[in-house]
Order: structure tokens, then sequence, then C-alpha cells
């Protein structure tokens, strides 16, 4: 059963991803915020991160930043509210399988997440 980490401030979005993630097969994490995220990939690697930009403690870019120096090959999919950050530099390079803005398309998420799980060499 693959795993996905569902690093998000938004408790109602959790729930939300949670549930229809569930449903798809594919056994669901929570974490909070960005830090507690980084804990969590530590311990035990997920095989996609879907991940929120804007969070306490620990901005998204923060997080992709210090993942991707141990874990290059990670899929993440950005959802967020913020459509300016889309076409950063600093989101470009961390080659983001996904970034979809809130209200998000659940079948698009479903299938980027189908795709690049499809597509992970391990």
């Amino acid at each position: 059963m693959k795993t996905i980490l569902v690093a998000d401030d938004d408790k109602n979005f959790q729930l939300l991803l949670k549930t229809e993630l569930s449903l798809e097969g594919y056994q669901v994490m929570l974490a909070n915020n960005g830090r507690e995220a980084l804990r969590k990939i530590k311990k035990e690697t997920p095989d996609l991160l879907v991940l929120d930009l804007k969070m306490p403690n620990m901005h998204g870019l923060d997080v992709l930043k210090k993942m991707r120096k141990k874990n290059k090959e990670l899929p993440v999919v950005i959802c967020t509210a913020y459509e300016e950050m889309r076409d950063d530099r600093r989101v470009r390079a961390k080659h983001i399988a996904g970034y979809l803005i809130k209200p998000i398309n659940l079948g698009y998420l479903k299938r980027i997440i189908k795709r690049s799980l499809v597509n992970k060499t391990n």
C-alpha cells in the first residue's frame, strides 16, 4: 500500500484528503506544519507528499529545500491558496509533480498522484 503524507495546517483539508485518498487505497499520514512533516519524512518516508506552502513554523518552500537535500526523488504535489508562487523559480527548481490552487479539483489531484506513483522509481 502506497503512503501519502499530507502537510497542511487546515484540519478540514486534511480530513477531506485523508478520506478521499483512503478510499483510493492509500495510507494517509497527516502533518500540521512543516517541521512535523520533516520529522515524519525522516521517520518513515512516504511515497508522495502533498504540501501546503503557507503553514506555521516553517514555510513549504523551506520544507522542500530541507527535504530535497536528503530525498531528491520523493514526488511532491503542492496544494495552496497562493497562485503567485506557481512560477516561482524556487518551486520549479524542486521538480514538483503538481501545483494545485485551493479549492482543488479532487479528481485532478488523484490523477496527479496516480501518475506520480506509477512513475516513481522504487
